[in-house]
């Protein structure tokens, strides 16, 4: 596979992958707190739901750096 600037194409294609997962989590905590707000879910329930999910996204965070951040042995400028 290509590499070019210390990234590659599948590395760029993870880090997207990440962002749509980002993007679901994202939903899923609003939507949760939006029924929370209304009443149509017990708070406490709600408040774990949304723990985990943003100690998801702190986990996939960490992953998601690791596709982004440009390697020096990937590295190749013309």
């Amino acid at each position: 596979m290509n590499s070019k600037h210390g990234l590659s194409q599948g590395r760029l294609n993870a880090a997207k992958d990440y962002t749509r997962i980002f993007l679901e989590n994202i939903s899923r905590i609003e939507l949760m707190y939006q029924l929370s707000l209304n009443k149509k879910v017990d708070g406490k329930e709600a408040e774990n739901f949304i723990a985990r999910h943003i100690k998801e996204i702190e986990r996939d965070w960490e992953r998601f750096k690791t596709y982004i951040e440009q390697r020096d042995d990937m590295r190749e400028l013309d």
